[in-house]
């Protein structure tokens, strides 16, 4: 969903046309010739992941991470490596220099989570004016681009990931994570429930209420949104609804 969006009828019924097969090819990749979709990305055989003595430290957000994976994730500076089956590592270089860097190859990777149960790392890529998060799987490093770090569902089988601002408008992907690779649906509609404006924006904090049901929550980046409106999001079994 972008600012141009088309609002959905109330409560309607919305398809996930965005996933077609190519669409989903265009999502998911292995990283070959060194770079994925702008970031430096290169698999190599090797062990990993011991401490690196004098490693320049990352973000305290990611170190929390890094401390409870130090078996599977590293930091040396610039440079993010994950373990990967069959003795090998995901090599993942930031390109964080503005003076370095193209625009569209500025490039910020943090490692955001590790979810054991499905074998993948959530990877939040920070890019020039906007980021987007990558879910990388540890048997052989395919990486499949979802627009913000996931939310899980309490069965842990379904996420959703959320972008909504000003600057760039609103995305929400849907994922489908029981799927191999995951499968990914963009929501291209907006809720018409009673309160909402030609130009409103979902709330930044999608909730889980339950396995079926997502919650916007939080304060609307646009100033002028009624904050009492309804957004309400059931997903089924290949296809949304906005309830109201």
């Amino acid at each position: 969903m972008r600012p141009s969006r088309s609002v959905a009828a109330l409560c309607g019924l919305i398809l996930f046309a965005s996933a077609s097969t190519q669409a989903q090819d265009q999502r998911t990749a292995t990283p070959s010739k060194g770079l994925l979709w702008g970031s430096k990305m290169t698999v190599e055989g090797g062990s990993c992941c011991a401490p690196i003595a004098g490693a320049m430290p990352g973000d305290p957000g990611e170190a929390k991470v890094l401390a409870s994976v130090v078996d599977r994730a590293s930091r040396d500076g610039p440079i993010l490596r994950l373990k990967l089956q069959g003795n090998r590592v995901l090599k993942i270089t930031d390109c964080a220099d503005q003076d370095a860097c193209e625009a569209d190859r500025f490039r910020a990777h943090r490692l955001a989570a590790w979810w054991p149960a499905l074998g993948t790392y959530v990877v939040k890529v920070g890019l020039y004016e906007d980021s987007l998060a990558y879910l990388i799987s540890e048997r052989d490093g395919r990486t499949t681009r979802v627009a913000a770090v996931p939310v899980l569902s309490p069965s842990g089988k379904r996420a959703v990931a959320l972008e909504s601002n000003l600057m760039t408008g609103v995305t929400l992907d849907v994922i489908d994570l029981s799927s191999d690779p995951p499968k990914v649906l963009e929501v291209n509609k907006m809720p018409e429930c009673k309160g909402t404006g030609p130009n409103s924006f979902l709330r930044p904090k999608p909730v889980w209420t339950d396995e079926q049901h997502v919650r916007f929550e939080g304060l609307s980046p646009q100033p002028d949104d009624n904050p009492n409106t309804k957004q309400l999001l059931r997903v089924g079994n290949g296809a949304l609804e906005w309830e109201c």
